[in-house]
């Protein structure tokens, strides 16, 4: 076999080596679902300076689990409401190092005098501004 004939035969073989790679008839897996869930809050400790803050700490889960995202409202006139997020894939095999949640989150809105009541996650803290 010529030189030329030797090139020939070993792109002919890795062409065919790569047919089927991007075959449609290959099932591509669906991505993994997302769970969203609260994050385990360990303290709330509320500041009270203009504007009153909230320093959260918690654990946000392991190697796998992103922060998903904080949600504040304020309810009625004296209930503030956080929503501390986190996901993660489901059925992720991961590293079991905790992620720590340590963050100072303003509070919405105005504080006159009077007593609040300030729920993160399932954690709920009585304040009052004098």
């Amino acid at each position: 076999m010529t030189r030329r004939g030797s090139w020939i035969a070993v792109a002919a073989l890795v062409a065919a080596s790569g047919a089927g790679c991007d075959s449609p008839s290959t099932p591509v897996p669906p991505p993994p679902r997302i769970l969203v869930r609260p994050i385990q809050i360990e303290s709330v400790d509320v500041l009270l300076a203009s504007p009153p803050s909230a320093h959260v700490r918690g654990v946000i889960g392991d190697g796998c689990t992103e922060l998903g995202g904080v949600i504040t409202r304020r309810g009625s006139e004296n209930d503030i409401g956080i929503t501390i997020l986190s996901t993660r894939p489901e059925g992720a095999i991961c590293i079991q190092i905790a992620r720590l949640y340590d963050a100072t989150l303003a509070l919405p809105g105005d504080y006159p005098p009077g007593q609040y009541v300030l729920r993160v996650n399932s954690v709920e803290k009585t304040f009052s501004v004098p």
